[in-house]
C-alpha cells in the first residue's frame, strides 16, 4: 500500500512557495534601494546660486554671492496612484513658488507622461504662501488621472507650507481637511452590494442582475470614472503602501471588498460581476457567440501568463513602483492612452472576443485565477493544511 500523503502537497505547491520566497527576495532588493537626489533640481531651479546650504531632511538654503539668501528648496510626499509621489519646489524670500518639479513618482508610466506633459504642472508654479493650493479650489484637475494630479498638488501644498512656516516664517491659510467621498464610492458600493445580493437569488433575475452590475462597471468605473482594478493594487498591498484613507477611499472599499468576499465566500467579485473590461468581452462573445473553449497551446498561454505575472510583479517589488511593469490594456480601452502596441493588443483582444469567450481573462490578464488569484487561493490552503496538521499533532508532554 502506498504511503499515505502526511501533509496534503499537491504537485505545483512545490513552485508556489518557491514563487513567494521570490517575491520575499524582490521585496528586500527593493528595500534597499537609493533614496531621492535633488542636486539635479537644485541647479536647474537656481542656476545663480553659489551654494546650496544643506538643512533638516531634504530641505535646502540658497545662498548667492557673499551668503546672500535668495531662496529655499523642499520637497513635499502625498499619495499618487501608485503609491508615494514626492515634489521638489523653490520658494523666493516673499513666499512665491517659482518652479515645481517631480522627484520620486510609482505612477504608471504612460498615464504619468501625460498629466507631466500637460500644462498641470504649470499652474502649480507662482503660487504664494496664502493661497490654499487645493485640487478643485484654485488647482484645477487632470482628467483621467486623478490621483496623479491630487498626490502633485498635495505634495507642492506640504512643501510650500513647509518652507512659509519652518523657515520664512509667514503666515498661512489653515490647513482643510479633505475626505473625498462621491459618485464613484457611492457606485463602487452599490455594485458590491448588488452582486453580493445576486448570489442569492436564482433563475432569470439573477442573470438580470449580473449584466446590470457588469454594465455599470463598463460604465462607471471603466468610461466616466476609468478606475478599474488593476495589478498596480495589488502590488501597492505587496509592497506595504497605504494611501491615505480621506483621499482614497474608493481604493479601500475595493481591496477590502475583494479580499474579504474572496476569503469568506472563495468568489471573486470584481472579475465575474462588474468588471468592466470582463464586460467588454462579455458584450462581444454574446454578439459573436462566444463559448469557452480548450485552445491548443492553452498550456503554453497558461505558463506565459503566469510568467509575465510573476515578472511584472517582480519588477514593481524591485523598482518600488507597483505601476511600472503593468502590461493591461484598461486604460488604453477607457482613457484611449497607450502606445502603438497597446492599442494593436486591445483590437486582438476585442475581435478575438466575439470566437472566444473572454480571452484576456482566461490567458493574458494577470489578476486571473490562472495567475494572482490562483497562487493566493493556494498560499492560503497550504497554510491552512499546515495549520491543521499541526494543531492535530499529538502534544510530548
Amino acid at each position: 500500500m502506498a504511503a499515505k500523503k502526511t501533509f496534503g502537497w499537491r504537485k505545483q505547491d512545490g513552485i508556489r512557495l518557491a514563487v513567494i520566497a521570490w517575491f520575499v527576495t524582490c521585496w528586500w532588493i527593493g528595500a534597499d534601494r537609493a533614496t531621492i537626489d535633488l542636486q539635479p533640481f537644485l541647479t536647474a531651479a537656481w542656476p545663480d546660486a553659489q551654494t546650496f546650504e544643506e538643512l533638516d531632511g531634504d530641505s535646502y538654503r540658497v545662498l548667492g554671492g557673499e551668503d546672500e539668501v535668495l531662496g529655499y528648496v523642499t520637497t513635499g510626499t502625498a499619495s499618487g496612484y501608485g503609491g508615494p509621489l514626492t515634489m521638489a519646489i523653490s520658494m523666493t524670500l516673499d513666499g512665491v513658488v517659482e518652479s515645481v518639479a517631480v522627484v520620486e513618482h510609482r505612477e504608471t508610466p504612460s498615464f504619468f507622461r501625460t498629466v507631466v506633459d500637460s500644462r498641470f504642472l504649470a499652474q502649480l508654479a507662482g503660487k504664494t504662501n496664502q493661497d490654499p493650493i487645493v485640487l478643485g479650489e484654485d488647482v484645477d484637475g487632470y482628467s483621467g488621472a486623478t490621483y496623479t494630479s491630487l498626490g502633485m498638488t498635495q505634495s507642492v501644498h506640504r512643501a510650500a507650507r513647509g518652507i512659509a512656516t519652518d523657515f520664512l516664517e509667514l503666515e498661512v491659510p489653515p490647513v482643510k481637511r479633505r475626505i473625498v467621498f462621491g459618485l464613484p464610492e457611492i457606485v463602487l458600493i452599490l455594485l458590491f452590494t448588488i452582486a453580493v445580493s445576486r448570489r442569492r437569488i436564482k433563475g432569470k433575475l439573477s442573470k438580470v442582475l449580473r449584466w446590470t452590475t457588469l454594465l455599470g462597471g463598463l460604465v462607471f468605473l471603466g468610461f466616466l470614472f476609468n478606475s478599474p482594478f488593476v495589478l498596480a493594487h495589488i502590488n501597492m498591498v505587496l509592497i506595504g503602501y497605504w494611501p491615505e484613507w480621506q483621499t482614497h477611499i474608493f481604493w479601500y472599499i475595493l481591496i477590502i471588498g475583494l479580499l474579504l468576499f474572496k476569503a469568506t465566500d472563495e468568489w471573486n467579485v470584481y472579475c465575474y460581476d462588474f468588471c468592466p473590461f470582463g464586460a467588454l468581452q462579455e458584450i462581444a462573445a454574446t454578439i459573436g457567440g462566444a463559448k469557452p473553449k480548450k485552445l491548443r497551446w492553452s498550456k503554453v498561454l497558461l505558463w506565459a501568463q503566469r510568467l509575465l505575472t510573476v515578472a511584472a510583479i517582480s519588477l514593481a517589488l524591485i523598482y518600488r513602483n507597483p505601476g511600472l511593469s503593468s502590461y493591461e490594456i484598461f486604460g488604453t480601452a477607457f482613457a484611449l492612452e497607450g502606445s502603438n502596441f497597446q492599442f494593436a493588443l486591445l483590437a486582438i483582444i476585442l475581435l478575438s472576443s466575439l470566437f472566444l469567450y473572454r480571452p484576456w481573462c482566461r490567458h493574458l490578464c494577470p489578476l486571473h485565477k490562472n495567475a494572482t488569484e490562483g497562487l493566493f487561493d493556494n498560499s492560503r490552503r497550504i497554510a491552512r493544511t499546515a495549520w491543521q496538521k499541526l494543531a492535530k499533532k499529538p502534544s510530548l508532554a
